[in-house]
């Protein structure tokens, strides 16, 4: 598996469809408008041993923030402190929690979208 499957199966992993970032459907379209909840994350890649910040959005359409912030809390878990490693070809990724981890967002063109942005650090590992 590439590191840039690796990332898209770490996200693929919470109950949620995952998307890299530049290749979400468009909310325009209402054909191809993605189903809340969702997840985005970016994918940036670097040689092994070069620690990567990286962003993810999870992205709701609730009155509430509830639902979103339990999910957030899974994944926080899911990384814990010290990070949680995933195999790729030729070695494995070390995601760990970025600073600050999770932040609220809004969304100015709908006020029910809930969207938590999450830092992360991925470093390429030989292993």
């Amino acid at each position: 598996m590439t590191k840039e499957q690796a990332l898209h199966s770490f996200w693929s992993q919470f109950g949620l469809t995952a998307y890299e970032e530049t290749s979400v459907p468009s909310r325009d379209g209402a054909e191809y408008a993605p189903e809340f909840p969702y997840i985005t994350y970016q994918t940036a890649t670097d040689y092994f041993g070069y620690p990567v910040a990286l962003s993810a959005s999870l992205w709701y359409r609730s009155e509430s923030w509830l639902d979103i912030n339990a999910k957030t809390e899974e994944i926080a878990q899911r990384i814990g402190r010290s990070g949680t490693l995933v195999r790729c070809d030729g070695g494995m990724l070390w995601i760990m929690p970025g600073t600050p981890f999770a932040q609220n967002m809004s969304d100015p063109t709908d006020d029910a979208i809930r969207r938590k942005y999450i830092n992360i650090s991925v470093e390429f590992m030989f292993g």
